[in-house]
Formats: C-alpha cells, sequence, structure tokens
C-alpha cells in the first residue's frame, strides 16, 4: 500500500518524491495507530459536562436567591420610606414641625 500510495501522490498528485513519501509514511501510521474516541470516553466527557452544568445551575439559583432577598429587602426599605414620608406630610409630621418651629423661634429670640 506504501508503494501504491507514493505513486499516486508523485503521479496524480504532482508531488515530488521525497514529499510523497513522507505524505504516504504518515498516511499508514495514521491508519496502524488509530486513536478512535470509544463509547466510555464520550460518555465520560458528557459525565463531566453534565456535572458542569448542575454545577452552574446550582450557581444560578443561589444568586437567584440572593437577588430575591435584596429585592425584598428594597420593597421593605421602600413602604418604610412611604409611610415616613406621609406621616411627615400629615397631621402628625405638621404639628410636629410647628413645635420645632415654634421651639426653634423661642431659643432664637
Amino acid at each position: 500500500m506504501h508503494a501504491e500510495t507514493v505513486e499516486l501522490l508523485s503521479g496524480k498528485g504532482k508531488f515530488p518524491m521525497e514529499q510523497a513519501v513522507v505524505m504516504s509514511a504518515a498516511i499508514d501510521m495514521g491508519i496502524e495507530k488509530p486513536q478512535l474516541v470509544t463509547v466510555p470516553i464520550m460518555d465520560a466527557r458528557f459525565a463531566v459536562m453534565d456535572a458542569r452544568l448542575v454545577a452552574l445551575d446550582a450557581r444560578i439559583t443561589q444568586v437567584e436567591a440572593r437577588m430575591e432577598l435584596k429585592l425584598q429587602q428594597w420593597a421593605v426599605k421602600m413602604i418604610i420610606a412611604m409611610l415616613m414620608g406621609q406621616t411627615a406630610l400629615g397631621p402628625i409630621g405638621m404639628e410636629v414641625f410647628s413645635s420645632v418651629r415654634h421651639a426653634l423661634s423661642t431659643l432664637v429670640r
């Protein structure tokens, strides 16, 4: 087969003889010592990818939980801020403001 390959490469392929011999040897080596990917190797690689995806899903779930907690905390803070604003603008807040103004005006005089 080696001779047929050299003849094919040098004749039809128009390779110089040295290149045809080297190419033929490389082709023969590839045929004699193939390194095929077997099913167990592929299964192991798929298992590694599945494990990575599971780990990634777990991390995404953790981030989502943290974001949900922060959003809930932010919502509580906004409700408290709105209640304080309403209180400050309501009758109680106006009375407190008037009392503080009156106290300041007596201190200044």
